[in-house]
């Protein structure tokens, strides 16, 4: 029988709408004081000391957090861990990057796609009218869309992970 997920949850302090924290095994907060590549670090080694090297991890990010995931699944990666999948809540999402963005992403200290991801199943979940830009391009991509309340789509969304995990 294969081991039951971790939820891991990556959190920013300012968040607008905080969700109910109980709801993850494990929350990493995030800090706006440092950049993007600090942030997934630690996020990483935070991770990595907590979370036994053979559960399956499921990343999940409400709004601006979201755009720390695929870091994070990269590194997670490089550490050997088994990355169920990725939920976003409402979350803003990254772009693939381009020779010409390249100048953009030093600019914003941002962590740009790599062309192998997503590496697992994406989740995106929709409370917000404001997330109606980023739920476009969940359909683009193909990816799974929940506009249910968050504990509801959140246990949906799980499922879906790992029944895509099984199947892998």
């Amino acid at each position: 029988m294969p081991e039951k997920s971790v939820t891991v949850f990556i959190t920013d302090p300012f968040e607008k709408n905080p969700l109910d924290e109980s709801l993850f095994d494990l929350v990493i907060r995030t800090s706006s004081a440092k950049s993007a590549r600090e942030d997934i670090a630690g996020a990483v080694f935070n991770i990595c000391m907590q979370v036994s090297n053979t559960s399956p991890v499921v990343l999940i990010a409400q709004e601006r957090s979201g755009t720390l995931l695929p870091g994070i699944g990269s590194g997670l990666r490089a550490s050997y861990r088994k990355l169920a999948g990725y939920i976003f809540i409402d979350g803003t999402l990254n772009q693939v990057s381009t020779p010409n963005s390249q100048w953009l992403e030093h600019y914003f200290d941002s962590v740009p796609l790599t062309e192998d991801w997503p590496n697992a199943p994406v989740v995106y979940i929709q409370t917000k009218d404001e997330s109606t830009i980023w739920a476009e391009q969940v359909k683009v991509r193909g990816w799974k869309l929940f506009t249910e309340e968050v504990k509801t789509a959140l246990t949906k969304a799980l499922r879906v992970i790992a029944g895509e995990t099984d199947k892998n």
